[in-house]
């Protein structure tokens, strides 16, 4: 008997799982809201250059004087800002030959995500899930209010760094975490939950009402806070510690996960044999590495496939995401679109997975988000300029929809090309190049 079969029979998905599940899930909202900080910190407002002997009117976005956001001003250049919102652009002036600042702020942020994946591979392993996801949260709480103080962007792009990191110990995490307390059948209701999207909606909402970098650090630092408290009543992981042979804190979890569902509490003196089991798996594993994914041909080609799949889907997302201040029209019902837009993928992609199997279910995504980019970069040369703007726009926010499907169709389908004993080394290397793909998608 597998711990699986264990947890099926005390419930699979039922109260205790309904609580402790959505609450897991709910730290995504604090990880898409840190990592995608810069998609509003790094928007240009509009800005003119003033000097000793020119009154500007801050409203005139004409060319007078050559005066708006002319980076070959002749003479002293004073900057001065739109006050429609506060930035780290408009912090440190990062306009003219500081305009790559912003770009690299967010590939530093996104080198600091996969330094992140990479030590909760391990320390999730040899500390527990929990001390991991906690310290992961504990970081992006710390981060998010140093940023706030920042005095420099250089010391800006540090913390941004730091995030990522706390970014990285939880989205390596967090899913692994969720799945190893429900039903096998249930590990695909996890991976749907919108949470995602949720909360790049409530980071939308806070733009709108705060408009300032500083401030929306700030919050989201404040709703982390109470989130760490429920360190004290979530467990942790039960494979993790019956794994470990910490068999007395697995027959608490246990105990208590049986009284919520109102199931009798099993006889947990099979957990003994459990552990002897899942220690002789773990052993097995641990005699696998990275080389194993290349050693076949077949292996090989299975391995450059779902890591390029992965790098492509992350540049096009986060070049998308972060590319949102490039869009025309109101920067915060841009946001707010490319939110609404996500949540209704989960129901669509089961719909077409359901008639036509994952391969096709994520091939006509990634087909569309191809032809939707190619609408994109043809939309910047050739469409009317009087309509080019509203073009771009729909091609972006339509090529993030699909992209968005095709990924999430293509996690369970890339997973699934590999052999058991590989599979979680497969996933940490596509895990790796969507973040290295990440770093690349800060350019735009």
């Amino acid at each position: 008997m597998h711990l699986e079969g264990l947890i099926e029979d005390i419930g699979g998905f039922g109260l205790y799982q309904k609580i402790l599940i959505p609450t897991l899930a709910c730290s995504k909202i604090i990880i898409v809201q840190t990592m995608l900080m810069m998609a509003f910190a790094g928007v240009e407002p509009a800005w003119w250059c003033t000097s000793g002997d020119t009154e500007l009117s801050q409203w005139n976005t004409s060319q007078l004087n050559g005066s708006y956001q002319n980076c070959l001003w002749n003479g002293t250049c004073e900057r001065k800002f739109s006050d429609v919102m506060e930035t780290a652009v408009t912090e440190w002036n990062l306009v003219c030959e500081m305009s790559w600042v912003s770009n690299a702020i967010i590939s530093v942020q996104m080198a600091g995500l996969l330094v992140g994946a990479i030590i909760a591979g391990y320390c999730a392993d040899k500390y527990g899930r929990k001390k991991v996801f906690y310290g992961g949260l504990f970081v992006t709480c710390i981060g998010n209010i140093v940023s706030a103080f920042s005095v420099s962007w250089i010391m800006f792009t540090f913390v941004r760094a730091f995030l990522g990191v706390g970014c990285g110990l939880l989205l390596a995490t967090v899913y692994l975490y969720q799945i190893e307390f429900v039903g096998t059948k249930w590990r695909a209701f996890v991976a749907a939950l919108p949470d995602w999207p949720l909360g790049m909606l409530i980071l939308s909402i806070l733009a709108k009402w705060l408009h300032n970098w500083k401030w929306i650090h700030l919050a989201v630092a404040a709703l982390t806070i109470p989130y760490l408290c429920t360190w004290f009543f979530v467990p942790e992981s039960l494979r993790w510690l019956t794994v470990k042979g910490r068999l007395e804190e697995a027959k608490s979890v246990i105990n208590k996960m049986a009284a919520y569902n109102k199931k009798p509490v099993p006889d947990t003196s099979i957990l003994e044999l459990i552990a002897e089991e899942e220690k002789a798996e773990g052993k097995q594993t641990r005699n696998y590495s990275y080389l194993d994914l290349l050693r076949t041909k077949k292996l090989f080609k299975k391995t450059f496939y779902s890591c390029f799949i992965w790098f492509g889907c992350a540049v096009v997302y986060y070049g998308i995401a972060f590319g949102l201040k490039n869009l025309s029209g109101d920067f915060y019902m841009n946001l707010t679109l490319m939110a609404l837009t996500e949540l209704p993928i989960t129901p669509c992609m089961i719909f077409i997975t359901s008639f036509f199997g994952r391969r096709v279910g994520a091939a006509l995504p990634f087909f569309l988000a191809a032809a939707l980019c190619f609408g994109l970069a043809i939309s910047t040369r050739l469409a009317p300029a009087d309509e080019r703007g509203n073009y771009i726009n729909a091609c972006a926010i339509a090529a993030k929809f699909t992209i968005s499907s095709g990924w999430l169709v293509s996690m369970t389908l890339c997973a699934e090309q590999f052999p058991t004993v590989i599979r979680n080394l497969s996933s940490a290397a596509q895990s790796a190049a969507a973040r290295i793909g990440g770093i690349f998608a800060g350019w735009n």
